[in-house]
Protein backbone atom coordinates (compact mmCIF):
# COMPACT_ATOMS: atom_id res chain seq x y z
CA UNK A 1 0.00 0.00 0.00
CA UNK A 2 1.18 3.48 -0.86
CA UNK A 3 0.13 6.55 1.05
CA UNK A 4 1.09 10.17 0.92
CA UNK A 5 2.59 12.05 3.85
CA UNK A 6 3.35 15.66 3.11
CA UNK A 7 4.87 15.87 -0.35
CA UNK A 8 6.36 12.37 -0.49
CA UNK A 9 4.93 8.87 -0.87
CA UNK A 10 5.45 6.13 1.72
CA UNK A 11 5.13 2.34 1.46
CA UNK A 12 3.52 -0.08 3.89
CA UNK A 13 3.37 -3.78 3.01
CA UNK A 14 3.70 -7.21 4.63
CA UNK A 15 5.70 -10.14 3.24
CA UNK A 16 6.07 -13.50 5.00
CA UNK A 17 4.40 -12.07 8.08
CA UNK A 18 6.82 -9.17 8.27
CA UNK A 19 5.49 -5.64 8.00
CA UNK A 20 7.75 -3.19 6.26
CA UNK A 21 7.15 0.53 5.92
CA UNK A 22 9.05 3.69 5.21
CA UNK A 23 9.49 6.63 2.83
CA UNK A 24 10.19 6.31 -0.89
CA UNK A 25 11.51 9.91 -0.94
CA UNK A 26 9.56 10.41 -4.18
CA UNK A 27 6.88 13.02 -4.89
CA UNK A 28 5.73 11.14 -7.98
CA UNK A 29 3.29 8.28 -7.35
CA UNK A 30 4.49 6.31 -10.38
CA UNK A 31 8.12 6.46 -9.25
CA UNK A 32 7.12 5.61 -5.70
CA UNK A 33 5.19 2.56 -6.94
CA UNK A 34 8.27 1.31 -8.78
CA UNK A 35 10.30 1.59 -5.59
CA UNK A 36 7.59 -0.23 -3.64
CA UNK A 37 7.52 -3.05 -6.20
CA UNK A 38 11.29 -3.41 -6.02
CA UNK A 39 11.23 -3.57 -2.21
CA UNK A 40 8.47 -6.18 -2.24
CA UNK A 41 10.43 -8.30 -4.73
CA UNK A 42 13.57 -8.07 -2.58
CA UNK A 43 11.59 -9.05 0.53
CA UNK A 44 10.05 -12.05 -1.24
CA UNK A 45 13.46 -13.13 -2.50
CA UNK A 46 14.90 -13.08 1.00
CA UNK A 47 12.10 -15.33 2.16
CA UNK A 48 10.50 -15.82 5.59
CA UNK A 49 13.66 -17.23 7.17
CA UNK A 50 15.86 -14.28 6.19
CA UNK A 51 15.31 -12.49 9.47
CA UNK A 52 14.22 -13.31 12.98
CA UNK A 53 10.48 -13.64 13.54
CA UNK A 54 10.61 -11.01 16.27
CA UNK A 55 12.99 -8.09 16.08
CA UNK A 56 14.61 -7.25 19.43
CA UNK A 57 14.34 -3.95 21.21
CA UNK A 58 17.18 -1.53 20.59
CA UNK A 59 18.14 -1.91 24.26
CA UNK A 60 18.31 -5.71 23.80
CA UNK A 61 20.39 -5.56 20.63
CA UNK A 62 22.83 -2.90 21.86
CA UNK A 63 25.11 -5.24 23.91
CA UNK A 64 25.78 -7.34 20.81
CA UNK A 65 26.67 -4.24 18.78
CA UNK A 66 28.90 -2.79 21.52
CA UNK A 67 30.68 -6.12 21.86
CA UNK A 68 31.39 -5.95 18.11
CA UNK A 69 32.70 -2.40 18.55
CA UNK A 70 35.14 -3.63 21.20
CA UNK A 71 36.22 -6.81 19.40
CA UNK A 72 36.17 -6.04 15.65
CA UNK A 73 39.68 -6.21 14.19
CA UNK A 74 39.21 -3.55 11.53
CA UNK A 75 38.19 -0.73 13.87
CA UNK A 76 40.78 1.82 14.94
CA UNK A 77 40.86 2.85 18.63
CA UNK A 78 39.45 6.27 17.79
CA UNK A 79 36.59 4.66 15.85
CA UNK A 80 35.71 2.44 18.83
CA UNK A 81 35.70 5.49 21.09
CA UNK A 82 33.61 7.41 18.54
CA UNK A 83 30.89 4.73 18.50
CA UNK A 84 30.95 4.40 22.28
CA UNK A 85 30.39 8.14 22.72
CA UNK A 86 27.73 8.10 20.00
CA UNK A 87 25.93 5.29 21.79
CA UNK A 88 25.91 7.27 25.05
CA UNK A 89 23.76 9.83 23.24
CA UNK A 90 21.48 7.29 21.53
CA UNK A 91 20.68 5.41 24.75
CA UNK A 92 19.10 8.57 26.17
CA UNK A 93 16.47 8.69 23.41
CA UNK A 94 13.01 7.04 23.15
CA UNK A 95 14.42 4.64 20.53
CA UNK A 96 15.62 2.42 23.38
CA UNK A 97 12.09 1.13 23.91
CA UNK A 98 11.43 0.40 20.24
CA UNK A 99 12.03 -2.81 18.30
CA UNK A 100 14.60 -2.44 15.52
CA UNK A 101 12.07 -3.00 12.74
CA UNK A 102 9.94 -0.11 14.04
CA UNK A 103 12.77 2.42 13.82
CA UNK A 104 11.95 4.33 10.64
CA UNK A 105 13.48 7.34 8.96
CA UNK A 106 10.70 9.48 10.42
CA UNK A 107 11.50 8.25 13.93
CA UNK A 108 15.18 9.09 13.47
CA UNK A 109 14.46 12.51 11.96
CA UNK A 110 12.21 13.38 14.90
CA UNK A 111 14.90 12.67 17.50
CA UNK A 112 15.76 15.64 19.68
CA UNK A 113 19.53 15.50 19.89
CA UNK A 114 21.27 18.47 21.46
CA UNK A 115 24.74 19.79 20.75
CA UNK A 116 26.71 20.82 17.69
CA UNK A 117 26.09 19.20 14.28
CA UNK A 118 29.28 17.17 14.78
CA UNK A 119 27.99 15.74 18.09
CA UNK A 120 24.54 15.02 16.64
CA UNK A 121 26.12 13.26 13.66
CA UNK A 122 28.23 11.18 16.01
CA UNK A 123 25.03 9.72 17.44
CA UNK A 124 23.42 9.32 14.01
CA UNK A 125 26.45 7.60 12.50
CA UNK A 126 26.52 5.22 15.44
CA UNK A 127 22.82 4.42 14.98
CA UNK A 128 23.32 3.96 11.24
CA UNK A 129 26.19 1.54 11.82
CA UNK A 130 24.18 -0.35 14.46
CA UNK A 131 21.19 -0.79 12.15
CA UNK A 132 23.50 -1.77 9.31
CA UNK A 133 24.99 -4.53 11.46
CA UNK A 134 21.47 -5.66 12.36
CA UNK A 135 20.75 -6.14 8.65
CA UNK A 136 24.10 -7.88 8.10
CA UNK A 137 23.36 -10.28 10.96
CA UNK A 138 19.83 -10.86 9.59
CA UNK A 139 18.12 -9.44 12.66
CA UNK A 140 16.05 -7.08 10.49
CA UNK A 141 15.42 -7.04 6.76
CA UNK A 142 15.99 -3.37 6.02
CA UNK A 143 17.62 -0.42 7.72
CA UNK A 144 16.06 3.04 7.48
CA UNK A 145 17.89 5.89 5.82
CA UNK A 146 19.67 7.99 8.44
CA UNK A 147 20.37 11.51 7.21
CA UNK A 148 23.17 13.52 8.78
CA UNK A 149 23.23 17.19 9.66
CA UNK A 150 25.39 19.53 7.64
CA UNK A 151 28.60 20.20 9.52
CA UNK A 152 30.51 23.45 9.35
CA UNK A 153 34.21 22.89 8.73
CA UNK A 154 36.74 23.71 11.40
CA UNK A 155 37.62 27.29 10.48
CA UNK A 156 39.10 28.15 13.86
CA UNK A 157 42.87 28.45 13.94
CA UNK A 158 45.38 28.44 16.79
CA UNK A 159 47.17 31.72 16.19
CA UNK A 160 50.49 32.70 17.78
CA UNK A 161 48.85 34.33 20.79
CA UNK A 162 46.56 31.36 21.46
CA UNK A 163 49.43 28.93 20.95
CA UNK A 164 51.60 30.80 23.45
CA UNK A 165 48.80 30.73 26.03
CA UNK A 166 48.26 27.00 25.54
CA UNK A 167 51.94 26.09 25.68
CA UNK A 168 52.34 28.13 28.88
CA UNK A 169 49.83 25.96 30.76
CA UNK A 170 49.92 22.67 28.83
CA UNK A 171 51.17 19.52 30.52
CA UNK A 172 53.03 16.72 28.78
CA UNK A 173 52.47 15.03 26.42
CA UNK A 174 49.97 17.68 25.21
CA UNK A 175 52.69 20.32 24.94
CA UNK A 176 54.77 18.24 22.51
CA UNK A 177 51.73 16.96 20.61
CA UNK A 178 50.51 20.52 20.04
CA UNK A 179 53.90 21.63 18.71
CA UNK A 180 54.03 18.73 16.25
CA UNK A 181 50.43 19.30 15.08
CA UNK A 182 51.10 23.01 14.59
CA UNK A 183 54.35 22.44 12.66
CA UNK A 184 53.35 19.45 10.48
CA UNK A 185 49.57 19.55 10.09
CA UNK A 186 49.43 15.93 11.22
CA UNK A 187 46.19 14.62 12.62
CA UNK A 188 46.42 13.98 16.39
CA UNK A 189 46.05 10.23 15.88
CA UNK A 190 48.97 10.33 13.42
CA UNK A 191 51.14 12.13 15.97
CA UNK A 192 50.47 9.47 18.61
CA UNK A 193 51.68 6.78 16.18
CA UNK A 194 55.03 8.42 15.36
CA UNK A 195 57.82 5.85 15.52
CA UNK A 196 61.41 6.88 16.16
CA UNK A 197 62.73 4.75 13.29
CA UNK A 198 60.66 6.86 10.85
CA UNK A 199 62.67 10.00 11.67
CA UNK A 200 65.26 10.88 9.02
CA UNK A 201 67.78 12.87 11.06
CA UNK A 202 70.03 13.66 8.08
CA UNK A 203 67.37 15.25 5.90
CA UNK A 204 65.25 16.35 8.89
CA UNK A 205 62.17 14.60 7.59
CA UNK A 206 59.46 12.58 9.35
CA UNK A 207 57.76 9.75 7.48
CA UNK A 208 54.13 9.05 8.32
CA UNK A 209 53.24 5.48 7.22
CA UNK A 210 49.70 5.54 8.58
CA UNK A 211 46.45 7.11 7.43
CA UNK A 212 43.05 6.65 5.89
CA UNK A 213 44.32 6.89 2.29
CA UNK A 214 47.48 6.23 0.27
CA UNK A 215 48.14 9.98 0.24
CA UNK A 216 48.42 9.90 4.05
CA UNK A 217 51.74 8.09 3.64
CA UNK A 218 53.93 11.15 3.34
CA UNK A 219 57.16 12.85 4.40
CA UNK A 220 56.96 15.95 6.58
CA UNK A 221 59.60 18.56 7.42
CA UNK A 222 60.96 18.74 10.97
CA UNK A 223 61.09 22.28 12.36
CA UNK A 224 63.73 23.48 14.81
CA UNK A 225 61.45 23.23 17.83
CA UNK A 226 60.20 19.80 16.70
CA UNK A 227 63.81 18.66 16.53
CA UNK A 228 64.24 19.72 20.16
CA UNK A 229 61.08 17.78 21.10
CA UNK A 230 62.34 14.64 19.35
CA UNK A 231 65.82 14.78 20.88
CA UNK A 232 64.43 15.19 24.41
CA UNK A 233 61.90 12.40 23.93
CA UNK A 234 64.08 9.70 22.40
CA UNK A 235 66.88 10.04 25.00
CA UNK A 236 69.26 7.83 23.00
CA UNK A 237 66.57 5.34 21.90
CA UNK A 238 66.67 4.28 18.25
CA UNK A 239 63.25 2.68 17.83
CA UNK A 240 59.79 2.49 19.32
CA UNK A 241 56.91 4.90 19.89
CA UNK A 242 57.63 8.59 20.38
CA UNK A 243 54.69 8.74 22.82
CA UNK A 244 54.75 5.32 24.56
CA UNK A 245 52.03 4.36 27.03
CA UNK A 246 52.47 1.22 29.11
CA UNK A 247 48.80 0.97 30.02
CA UNK A 248 47.56 1.22 26.42
CA UNK A 249 47.04 -2.06 24.58
CA UNK A 250 48.46 -0.51 21.42
CA UNK A 251 51.59 0.61 23.27
CA UNK A 252 51.23 4.33 22.62
CA UNK A 253 49.11 7.27 23.77
CA UNK A 254 45.79 7.69 21.97
CA UNK A 255 44.38 10.97 23.29
CA UNK A 256 45.22 14.17 25.13
CA UNK A 257 41.65 15.48 25.06
CA UNK A 258 41.39 15.86 28.83
CA UNK A 259 44.69 17.75 29.01
CA UNK A 260 43.65 19.99 26.12
CA UNK A 261 40.33 20.91 27.74
CA UNK A 262 42.13 21.78 30.97
CA UNK A 263 44.75 23.87 29.14
CA UNK A 264 42.12 25.64 27.06
CA UNK A 265 40.18 26.58 30.18
CA UNK A 266 43.30 27.75 32.00
CA UNK A 267 44.30 29.83 28.98
CA UNK A 268 40.84 31.43 28.77
CA UNK A 269 40.25 30.28 25.18
CA UNK A 270 36.84 29.48 23.61
CA UNK A 271 35.39 25.96 23.73
CA UNK A 272 35.20 25.80 19.93
CA UNK A 273 39.00 25.65 19.83
CA UNK A 274 40.05 21.99 19.60
CA UNK A 275 43.38 20.28 19.02
CA UNK A 276 42.41 19.46 15.43
CA UNK A 277 42.40 23.23 14.76
CA UNK A 278 46.20 22.97 14.71
CA UNK A 279 45.93 21.03 11.45
CA UNK A 280 43.74 23.76 9.97
CA UNK A 281 46.24 26.37 11.17
CA UNK A 282 49.09 24.58 9.42
CA UNK A 283 47.13 24.24 6.17
CA UNK A 284 46.19 27.92 6.22
CA UNK A 285 49.76 29.03 6.87
CA UNK A 286 51.24 26.74 4.21
CA UNK A 287 48.91 27.99 1.51
CA UNK A 288 49.36 31.65 2.41
CA UNK A 289 53.14 31.19 2.36
CA UNK A 290 53.38 29.18 -0.88
CA UNK A 291 50.13 29.67 -2.81
CA UNK A 292 50.78 26.15 -4.10
CA UNK A 293 47.80 23.77 -3.86
CA UNK A 294 49.88 20.80 -5.06
CA UNK A 295 52.34 21.23 -2.20
CA UNK A 296 49.50 21.70 0.27
CA UNK A 297 47.76 18.51 -0.92
CA UNK A 298 50.95 16.50 -0.55
CA UNK A 299 51.92 17.73 2.89
CA UNK A 300 48.36 17.44 4.25
CA UNK A 301 47.80 14.00 2.74
CA UNK A 302 44.76 15.06 0.73
CA UNK A 303 43.46 13.07 -2.24
CA UNK A 304 40.84 15.59 -3.37
CA UNK A 305 41.86 19.09 -4.46
CA UNK A 306 38.53 20.41 -3.18
CA UNK A 307 39.59 19.53 0.35
CA UNK A 308 42.78 21.55 -0.01
CA UNK A 309 40.91 24.48 -1.55
CA UNK A 310 39.30 25.14 1.83
CA UNK A 311 42.59 26.70 2.87
CA UNK A 312 42.50 29.28 0.08
CA UNK A 313 41.82 32.11 2.48
CA UNK A 314 42.40 35.56 1.06
CA UNK A 315 45.46 37.40 2.31
CA UNK A 316 43.49 39.66 4.61
CA UNK A 317 46.47 41.62 5.89
CA UNK A 318 47.53 42.71 2.39
CA UNK A 319 43.90 43.34 1.46
CA UNK A 320 43.42 45.54 4.52
CA UNK A 321 46.59 47.48 3.66
CA UNK A 322 45.38 48.01 0.09
CA UNK A 323 42.01 49.33 1.28
CA UNK A 324 43.69 51.68 3.77
CA UNK A 325 45.98 52.96 1.03
CA UNK A 326 43.04 53.55 -1.29
CA UNK A 327 41.12 55.37 1.41
CA UNK A 328 44.10 57.58 2.23
CA UNK A 329 44.34 58.68 -1.41
CA UNK A 330 40.63 59.49 -1.65
CA UNK A 331 40.23 61.01 1.79
CA UNK A 332 38.86 64.58 1.42
CA UNK A 333 40.47 67.44 3.26
CA UNK A 334 38.57 68.76 6.28
CA UNK A 335 38.24 72.14 4.58
CA UNK A 336 36.37 70.52 1.72
CA UNK A 337 33.77 68.96 3.99
CA UNK A 338 30.53 70.85 4.30
CA UNK A 339 27.84 70.42 6.82
CA UNK A 340 24.61 69.67 5.06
Amino acid sequence: MLYRRGKTWHYDFTVAGRRQRGPTHETSESKARKIESKLIAEAEQRGPSAVLRRAPLLSEFAPRFLNWVDQARGLAPNTRRYYRLGWDRIRKTPLMGMTLDRITTEEVDSLFLTGSPAHVNQALRTLRRLLGKAVEWKVIALAPKVSLMKEIGREQIIDQESEAKLLAVAKQPLKDVLIICQDTGMRPEEVFRIQIENIDWTRRLLFNPHGKTKASRRHLPISERMLDVFLLRIAGTHEGWLFPAKRAACGHSTTVAKQFRAARKAAGLPDKLVLYCARHTFGTDVYEATGNLAVLMKVMGHTDVRTSMRYQHPALDSLRAAIDERNSRHKPRHSELRVQ
